[in-house]
């Protein structure tokens, strides 16, 4: 009986844990991140499911003769506005990846 129990016990708790997972992604979908380079001169905003809502861009960063490096510096925006997105998720989930971990682990805390 005592495994039953425990087992009874992992299913409600890994339940649980899926539950948090579901809402914790529903709540970062519309999530806005923003990306800058070049000190805040060239903003991009996306969402944390990678959707570019918003790209502006400075007219310090414009130079005609050499649009090439405004090219790089919107790449460079959006690179960063996916790393903050990046390490929005990894805020979110760890916890919830730490639980799961110690779950399977059977170290309760």
């Amino acid at each position: 009986m005592g495994y039953q129990n425990e087992l009874h016990e992992f299913l409600r708790q890994a339940q649980e844990i899926t539950v948090r997972v579901q809402e914790a992604s529903a709540g970062m979908a519309d999530r806005e991140v923003n990306g800058t380079c070049e000190g805040g001169s060239v903003r991009v905003a996306m969402t944390s499911s990678g959707d570019v809502r918003s790209v502006r861009i400075e007219p310090r960063a414009v130079n005609l003769d050499n649009l090439r490096r405004l090219e790089t510096l919107v790449a460079e925006a959006m690179q960063d506005a996916l790393n903050n997105v990046r390490g929005v998720a990894q805020q979110v989930m760890q916890p919830l990846t730490d639980d799961l971990n110690r779950l399977i682990a059977d170290d309760p805390q």
